[in-house]
């Protein structure tokens, strides 16, 4: 390819980002279905692309588009909103995922005949929504910010919940007889203390250089090199690095709110705090949004260039189908049942919360790590992994485009009124 032809596709798909940014508005389709339909089209339809070349850069993309998606959300979240919602966030989260898992795993036993270890695998796999996907779509939602903290919280609490069960899951199937369903619950314990505890320590200790640092060149750029520390650091220590950079970013995003709060506390110690030394300068915020907006662009089409429409059959398409199928009876069972405990939720549409059941690069990853594990037979899984992606992402755009014109209709008759 000409570098001239390269650099005008690029040109064009920052292009095509920010005109689905401003249309999200006025057409009430999401701007992930767009640029993924722009990646399908640039790669398996026309093979400017080929796949085969983006499959080992994969996971890297993927996880740098997750750290700066979460760390913007962090940013954007406020510390009492997150406080108040979490306890409704955590059941929403393991209730959709339990009763997701419990669901795709019958269906592998059932119809794909599965044994129950490679049926609970495939369950895990599919179990976990995309914050990548989602938290995008929240940000242009009209929605309260009492629900949008609420289902941030859940989307990245699935993510984890998937993550951690599939190595899990991978590890005892490699030491048959070892199942101990006691390790899954102590393992994730485990990972969110660690998370939690690195967040705060380094939330609090960046966030009191934040007032002097902010204000220098190169500012975003030496947050931006510690979040990736961050992110590598939990994961070495075992904790689970989505919570990290998300708690991280909600620390540093209300660094002087917080400092605000002690200032009582520390003026009994004989103590005194700048509240301005705590303030994240707002030009970090806007070069960070600018960044994540890039990086977010080029994920949603990364993801379309990875689909291989050659190992769409029709059987995977029935697969594919039913656990779509599941989604959505588990999503509107799950919400139904957290609702009466969650006033968010309760004042909330269903048609706001139900389509938030895209899968993204998270599953298409823990998909990669299964077939190159080779604990179990895996030649349906990839095709069933991307029809799962397409068409769970095109749920949530029905959905989305369904509420956000209903939204729009009701606003229009109360003006009129």
């Amino acid at each position: 390819m000409e570098v001239s032809l390269f650099a005008a596709l690029i040109g064009g798909i920052i292009v095509l980002g920010v005109v689905g940014d401003f249309l999200f508005a006025k057409s009430k389709i999401p701007t992930p279905v767009i640029l993924m339909l722009a990646g399908i089209i640039l790669g398996p339809v026309t093979n400017i692309f080929t796949s085969d070349i983006f499959f080992e850069i994969a996971p890297y993309f993927g996880t740098f588009a997750l750290i700066l998606i979460l760390f913007e959300g962090g940013l954007d979240l406020e510390f009492d909103l997150v406080i108040r919602q979490f306890s409704s966030a955590l059941l929403l989260g393991f209730l959709s995922f339990i009763l997701s898992c419990a669901g795709i795993t019958a269906v592998c036993l059932i119809q794909l005949q599965m044994d129950m270890s490679q049926a609970l695998l495939y369950g895990f796999i599919f179990s976990g929504t995309s914050p990548a996907v989602i938290l995008p779509i929240l940000s242009r939602l009209s929605i309260t910010k009492n629900l949008k903290t609420l289902l941030t919280l859940e989307a990245v609490i699935s993510e984890v919940l998937t993550v951690i069960s599939v190595i899990i899951m991978i590890n005892i199937l490699r030491e048959p007889g070892h199942f101990d369903p006691r390790l899954i619950v102590q393992h994730i314990s485990a990972s969110i203390g660690i998370s939690i505890v690195l967040a705060l320590l380094s939330g609090i200790i960046w966030s009191r250089f934040m007032g002097y640092f902010s204000r220098q060149n190169l500012a975003y750029m030496l947050t931006l090199g510690v979040v990736l520390l961050l992110y590598t650091l939990t994961a070495f220590l075992g904790g689970e690095p989505a919570i990290t950079v998300l708690a991280f970013g909600i620390l540093l995003g209300n660094g002087k709110h917080l400092a605000t709060k002690t200032q009582n506390l520390m003026a009994r110690m004989n103590s005194t705090i700048n509240v301005t030394n705590f303030e994240l300068d707002e030009v970090v915020k806007k070069i960070n949004a600018e960044l994540t907006f890039l990086v977010r662009t080029f994920f949603f089409v990364f993801i379309g260039l990875l689909f291989n429409f050659t190992l769409f059959t029709p059987n995977v398409l029935s697969t594919a189908g039913t656990i779509l199928a599941i989604f959505l009876i588990s999503r509107y069972a799950t919400v139904t049942m957290v609702r009466p405990l969650s006033p968010s939720l309760r004042s909330a549409h269903t048609s706001s919360t139900l389509g938030l059941i895209p899968r993204g690069l998270a599953t298409a990853v823990m998909a990669f790590l299964v077939i190159d594990a080779k604990i179990t037979p895996s030649d349906q899984l990839l095709p069933v992994v991307f029809s799962v992606i397409l068409g769970s992402n095109l749920l949530m755009s029905g959905f989305v485009y369904y509420y956000q014109s209903r939204h729009s209709n009701r606003e229009e008759q109360e003006k009129s009124a």
